[in-house]
C-alpha cells in the first residue's frame, strides 16, 4: 500500500492494471509495427528518441510497486516529508499549519490541487474528530 504525507502517493498510476496495460499495450505496438523506423520521415525536431522512449516503457512496467514516501521512496530530501516527520504526523491534512504550507511549492505546478484536496481532508478530519468527541462525551454522561 502506498503511503505519504501529502496524499500525493494516492494518484500514482504505478501499479494501475488499466495503466500498466495501456503501457503494454503501447510497447508491443511499436515493436510489432517498427514504429522507430518511420521517424525519418519527420524532421528531427519534430522527432523524438524511441530507444529512450522504449526505455521509458520497460521502466514503468518493471517499477509497479511503490510502497510511497513513508516507506522510503521519493526524494531523501521532501520539504512535506520532512517536515511531518519533525511534527510527528501521520497526514499534512492533521497539521494546523497547512493552510500556510509552503512545502508544497515544489508540486503544485504539477499537481495544482494537492493542497486544496489536503485541506478538505482536514475539514473531514475534524469534523470526524468532532463527532468522536461529542459521542465521547456523550458515552461519559450515560455512565454517571
Amino acid at each position: 500500500m502506498r503511503e505519504s504525507y501529502c496524499g500525493i502517493c494516492n494518484e500514482c498510476q504505478l501499479g494501475d492494471y488499466e495503466f500498466l496495460e495501456t503501457v503494454a499495450l503501447m510497447k508491443e505496438y511499436i515493436e510489432r509495427f517498427r514504429a522507430n523506423y518511420w521517424t525519418h520521415c519527420f524532421p528531427e525536431e519534430e522527432g523524438f528518441n524511441f530507444v529512450e522512449f522504449r526505455k521509458g516503457l520497460d521502466w514503468l512496467l518493471s517499477h509497479k510497486d511503490c510502497p510511497g514516501c513513508k516507506q522510503g521512496r521519493g526524494t531523501a530530501d521532501c520539504p512535506i516529508r520532512n517536515c511531518a516527520r519533525s511534527r510527528g504526523i501521520e497526514n499534512c491534512y492533521e497539521c494546523l499549519d497547512l493552510k500556510d504550507c509552503t512545502n508544497f511549492q515544489f508540486l503544485e505546478q504539477e499537481f495544482p490541487d494537492v493542497k486544496i484536496k489536503l485541506l478538505r481532508r482536514q475539514m473531514q478530519f475534524k469534523a470526524q474528530e468532532y463527532h468522536r468527541r461529542l459521542e465521547d462525551t456523550r458515552r461519559n454522561k450515560t455512565k454517571i
